[in-house]
């Protein structure tokens, strides 16, 4: 293997990777100004490669070791893979999207899949929790990142797609969806949207059941409602003074046609009304595709 299909093997993995006129391969880890220093052992009967991290000034460290020197250069590449994508070094990188998620009320964190890649997840109320990535793993680097792929998953395999601001692939055909937002990289808007759809989704669920669960029997009745829209319509109207048409007549009944009631619904009530009905469908209508 030489050296320099080794440098452009590192560089097809997004690593900052050169090689020396000296014969040493520096790579720059992501998440830090140090150095992965690598060249050719002068030791030994098998041809290896020696591995030593260096500070940014040159210093260098206890970390090192030794690589076997193979034909192909993938088993190298995932060796220096695995070092520079440690949690470690990643964890740095995405401080600030850690931090924006954070500020509006997520608890968010880096995590490892098994196959040695980094997300974000972040652990809701109700069990279920936020996967976020870049569109799949996040990248070594936050400037690397173009847009953002947020999935909500429930119980079992159940999920759906909260925030989708990756621009699609140059294959892609032309019946890409229209309607996915168009933030591309932009943390804090990614931010602000996750946060409004939970707040919109434990208006589904009263922010503590699961999204597929369904409501507890008895919980909701008839009567219950129809008490609950009474209420609400005797409560202070803040803009009567307003000549704001868009009242309402809501009659609730039982299904056999019992307990019939009709309220007067004012204008602001049925516009509130509607905000949180509109909010629910959106939530809604996913889990029932």
């Amino acid at each position: 293997m030489e050296l320099s299909h080794l440098v452009e093997a590192l560089r097809a993995e997004a690593l900052d990777a050169a090689l020396t006129d000296d014969g040493q391969i520096v790579v720059n880890l992501p998440g830090c100004r140090d150095q992965l220093i690598l060249g050719p052992s002068r030791g030994g009967s098998e041809p290896r490669l020696f591995w030593q991290r260096r500070t940014f000034l040159g210093t260098r460290t206890n970390e090192c070791g030794y690589l076997e020197w193979t034909a192909a250069p993938q088993p190298v590449v995932g060796a220096i893979l695995g070092y520079a994508r440690a949690p470690g070094l990643t964890g740095p990188q995405y401080g600030p999207v850690l931090d924006a998620l954070r500020s509006n009320g997520l608890d968010a964190a880096i995590v490892t899949t098994g196959g040695g890649c980094h997300l974000i997840r972040a652990y809701l109320a109700d069990g279920t929790q936020l996967v976020v990535g870049a569109p799949e793993s996040l990248p070594p680097q936050l400037s690397q990142v173009t847009g953002w792929l947020v999935r909500h998953k429930g119980p079992g395999d159940r999920s759906t797609v909260v925030y989708h601001s990756a621009p699609p692939p140059a294959s892609a055909s032309q019946d890409h969806d229209p309607g996915a937002p168009t933030g591309g990289p932009d943390i804090h808007l990614m931010a602000k949207h996750v946060a409004r759809y939970v707040t919109e989704a434990g208006l589904r669920h009263d922010g503590h059941r699961r999204p597929t669960a369904p409501a507890p029997e008895g919980e909701v009745t008839a009567r219950s409602l129809s008490r609950l829209i009474g209420a609400l319509a005797q409560l202070p109207r803040h803009q009567e003074e307003l000549d704001n048409p868009g009242g309402a007549l809501i009659t609730i009944t039982e299904r056999d046609g019992s307990n019939t009631r009709t309220t007067e619904v004012p204008a602001e009530l049925v516009s509130r009304m509607h905000t949180v009905l509109f909010s629910m469908l959106s939530v809604m209508r996913p889990y029932d595709e």
